[in-house]
C-alpha cells in the first residue's frame, strides 16, 4: 500500500491535469482503503447515514472486503442502507452477489425491490431470471418495470408471454419496460423445437 501511496503523491505533480486529477481520485480510494478495517471493526455502532457514506465511499473498489461489506449491508434494516448496498454490489459487478440480490426481490421496500431487479439485470447473470418472474406480480409499477427490463436484458424468453400481458398494464414506464424487454428477446437465442 506505501509503495502504491508513493506513486500516486507523484503523479499529483505531474504536468497534465487528468493525470493530476486521476491520482487525486486514486489518493482518495486509497485513503478510504486505509480507513475500512477501523470503520469494519465499528460496523454495529455506525447508524444510517455512517453506514450510507462508507457505502458509497468504496463503490468502484474492487475489493473483497467490500463485496463482503456490501452483502452484509443488504441485510440492513434501514431500506437505504440496503439500496446503497446494491449500489456498491453492483459497481462490483460480480455475479458471487446474485444470491443475496435475489433476496432482496422479496424485500419490503418497493424501492430495494426494483433496485435489486435492476442491479440483476445490468449484473447479466442469468441464472436470476427465474427468480425475477414473480416479480412481475408486484403490487408496485417500479419494480414490476425493473424486472421486465432485466428480464429483457438478460433475454429471458419463458417470460415473453408475461412481458406481452405487460403491454397493457396501467402504469406507463411498465408498458415501457414490457415493450423493451419483448424487443430484446426476440434477438435472444431460441430453443430448438423437437
Amino acid at each position: 500500500m506505501e509503495a502504491r501511496r508513493k506513486v500516486v503523491l507523484a503523479a499529483l505533480r505531474d504536468p497534465e491535469q487528468r493525470v493530476r486529477s486521476a491520482a487525486a481520485e486514486a489518493l482518495d480510494r486509497l485513503d478510504v482503503l486505509s480507513a475500512l478495517p477501523a470503520a469494519l471493526s465499528r460496523l454495529a455502532s455506525l447508524d444510517k447515514v455512517e453506514w450510507m457514506a462508507l457505502l458509497r465511499s468504496l463503490n468502484g473498489i474492487r475489493d473483497e472486503t467490500c463485496l463482503k461489506l456490501a452483502v452484509r449491508g443488504l441485510g440492513h434494516s434501514e431500506a437505504d442502507v440496503r439500496a446503497a448496498s446494491l449500489d456498491l454490489v453492483q459497481s462490483f459487478g460480480d455475479w458471487r452477489g446474485t444470491p443475496y440480490i435475489t433476496q432482496r426481490l422479496a424485500d419490503p421496500s418497493p424501492a430495494v425491490r426494483a433496485r435489486a431487479a435492476e442491479v440483476l439485470g445490468k449484473l447479466g447473470d442469468r441464472r436470476a431470471a427465474s427468480e425475477l418472474v414473480p416479480l412481475l406480480d408486484d403490487t408496485d409499477p417500479g419494480a414490476v418495470a425493473h424486472a421486465a427490463s432485466a428480464l429483457g436484458l438478460l433475454g429471458h424468453a419463458p417470460a415473453e408471454a408475461r412481458l406481452l400481458a405487460l403491454a397493457a398494464h396501467a402504469d406507463p414506464d411498465v408498458r415501457q419496460a414490457a415493450l423493451v424487454a419483448v424487443s430484446r428477446l426476440a434477438f435472444s437465442p431460441r430453443p430448438e423445437a423437437p
